[in-house]
């Protein structure tokens, strides 16, 4: 029988929508008051606090606000989406929008990013960077401006489709779900037009000391943003082939660090990784303790930033490409060695020597990759703050850019498909450890084949969604029998199960227990002592309130909605950072040409 989509899983109610549709709603007309009142010239509170503020800072009107506000934000989101995925690995889904107070966070982040981008919009006026974008006669904007307020819709956007997902294909339990995704991914983008704002009041009125660690501390939050895309490796649970992990913390460090090395002096690095640290510990912590959640792990990046700083020690940052060429196979390699330690000290899932081959050739794709892309934001964003330069040439640089941005994308396209070849039983042994309202037992495992765990990325129990998470490794006992190192929970809310990576992407898993839920009709699942089980894809089990009765059409066509979104917010970036650059260029001619023709007067 089809499961009615209301009652599928926890979609939004009547109150959520119209406190989602209410808010929203009184800030448009809010921003619309403030856009029309600074229109037509008359004095508001927003633009007097802007005024007052960019006479401290030494900045333009419109440039005032957008630093502190955009900071704030990303701040709220990002301790939103780390509180938010713990709930879910602790307790399970939620009853809509609004069904756990992380989402509020979230919520309100996304708001603060839409805001600062209007801010400018609405404050735009002389001076103003040399290449802007004409709403009206007698209106122009800055380049950035519209590239927040763009990512900013695309992330407010995810909110209501994320509920209308739900209710076509049943709640997705993963962080790289299309909507979460197109939620996180304007976030992160938008940091990007947070860098193209930095270079273009640096064209207008120069770098100082506050600028500088504005833009570093962009640069550590672009880190934090990144580690978001892991968080699901970082918590224990991923979804998606370990594989990703490495490639995920090559692409992320390698991008962000190049990006400020290769513009700023000695050390610049290591205040981008001191914002890093300070930060995501921070929310660590807080989603731990005060809030009692699951401990969400983190990537350290210490080695990476070092070397970065030391390939710009050694050979300069006026070649940028080379720079990031040389950064990013580091990264690639020593980095990855270094996360691989890493990895066996606090990481959740301690990589294995066996994958070590596979991460250093995808680590070095990805970091050259990473090492081109963030080279060429670094040469635009210098362009846009007026560098002069004559090599290399304009279009060989978009050429380098756009190799390294294939190189990741496929890395990236290549690690994540999953694969759940069948083949694999086992003959289970329970021993109880308490019985009664709440059973435990530890679990032994006789897999045929016998070798079906040798050389695996990862053999582990898990249990989770039933008030935490457990996740224990499965030590071998003899040839082809592996037994729980800790007893899992078998009652309540508890979903306990055995994982099993295989080889570089086939993933499966078999239940030991599991509740019945009848909002989406599903049986209770339980193992015997002496029963034989098959192993079954891994997403049946992590992923059990998605249906099971959508036509694969309308899987391809979310999932294709989200590259095309995706793709239009990357070359958005690529457009404005580029029209950006091209104005500095023209600035930058006129000017040295002016100053040639003042010398020859003179």
């Amino acid at each position: 029988m089809t499961v009615p989509l209301a009652a599928s899983t926890g979609t939004a109610t009547f109150d959520q929508i119209a406190i989602v549709t209410g808010l929203v709603s009184l800030l448009y007309l809010a921003l619309a008051v403030l856009l029309w009142r600074e229109r037509t010239g008359r004095v508001t509170l927003v633009g007097r606090l802007a005024d007052t503020i960019g006479r401290l800072d030494g900045v333009p009107r419109w440039a005032a606000l957008t630093p502190y506000l955009h900071a704030v934000s990303l701040l709220s989101c990002a301790f939103g989406v780390w509180w938010d995925i713990a709930v879910h690995i602790d307790r399970g889904r939620d009853t809509g929008p609004f069904g756990t107070p992380a989402h509020y966070p979230i919520f309100f982040g996304i708001l603060g990013v839409i805001v600062s981008g209007v801010l400018p919009i609405a404050l735009a006026r002389k001076p103003l960077p040399a290449r802007t974008i004409k709403l009206t006669k007698g209106w122009r904007i800055p380049c950035s401006a519209a590239l927040v307020t763009v990512c900013g819709t695309f992330a407010l956007v995810g909110f209501p489709l994320d509920d209308v997902w739900h209710r076509l294909f049943g709640e997705d339990v993963t962080l790289w779900g299309p909507t979460h995704l197109l939620m996180i991914g304007g976030v992160v983008f938008s940091i990007f037009a947070r860098l193209l704002a930095s270079a273009e009041v640096e064209q207008l009125v120069g770098l100082n000391l506050r600028r500088r660690a504005q833009e570093i501390i962009a640069v550590g939050a672009l880190l934090i943003a990144w580690d978001l895309f892991s968080t699901e490796f970082n918590y224990g649970v991923p979804q998606f082939p370990l594989i990703l992990q490495p490639i995920l913390i090559v692409f992320g460090s390698t991008l962000a660090f190049t990006v400020l090395r290769a513009r700023r002096g000695p050390g610049s690095t290591f205040g981008a990784l001191g914002t890093y640290l300070v930060i995501r510990g921070g929310i660590a912590w807080a989603v731990a303790q005060p809030l009692g959640e699951i401990v969400g792990h983190f990537p350290l990046l210490i080695v990476e930033a070092v070397l970065v700083e030391l390939t710009a020690l050694a050979l300069g940052n006026k070649n940028r490409f080379r720079l990031g060429l040389v950064s990013g196979a580091l990264i690639g390699t020593v980095g990855v060695v270094a996360e691989y330690g890493w990895s066996q000290v606090w990481m959740p899932i301690h990589w294995p020597a066996s994958m070590l081959p596979s991460a250093l050739g995808f680590g070095v794709v990805t970091g050259v990759g990473a090492g081109l892309v963030g080279a060429w934001l670094a040469t635009r964003y210098a362009e846009v703050a007026g560098e002069v330069r004559d090599t290399p040439p304009v279009r060989l640089t978009h050429q380098l850019g756009a190799i390294g941005l294939v190189a990741v994308l496929a890395a990236l396209f290549f690690s994540v498909p999953r694969s759940a070849g069948p083949g694999v039983s086992a003959t289970v042994s329970l021993e109880p450890v308490a019985v009664g309202s709440q059973p435990t037992a530890y679990v032994t495992v006789k897999l045929q084949p016998a070798d079906a765990a040798e050389d695996a990325r990862w053999f582990e129990a898990l249990a989770w969604q039933g008030g935490g998470q457990m996740t224990h490794a499965m030590e071998k006992v003899a040839d082809g029998t592996y037994r729980s190192t800790e007893p899992l929970p078998m009652y309540g809310k508890w979903k306990s199960m055995l994982r099993l990576h295989q080889g570089s992407r086939d993933m499966v898993a078999m239940w030991v227990y599991a509740p019945e839920d009848l909002k989406i009709e599903k049986p209770a699942e339980q193992v015997s002592n002496g029963e034989t089980v098959d192993f079954i894809g891994e997403q049946q089990t992590l992923r059990r309130e998605e249906r099971t009765d959508v036509p694969r059409w309308m899987w391809n066509g979310g999932y294709a909605l989200l590259a095309v979104v995706g793709s239009l917010e990357l070359l958005g970036i690529a457009w404005l950072v580029g029209r950006g650059a091209r104005g500095g260029r023209l600035r930058a001619a006129h000017l040295e040409g002016s100053s040639e023709r003042e010398k020859e007067i003179a």
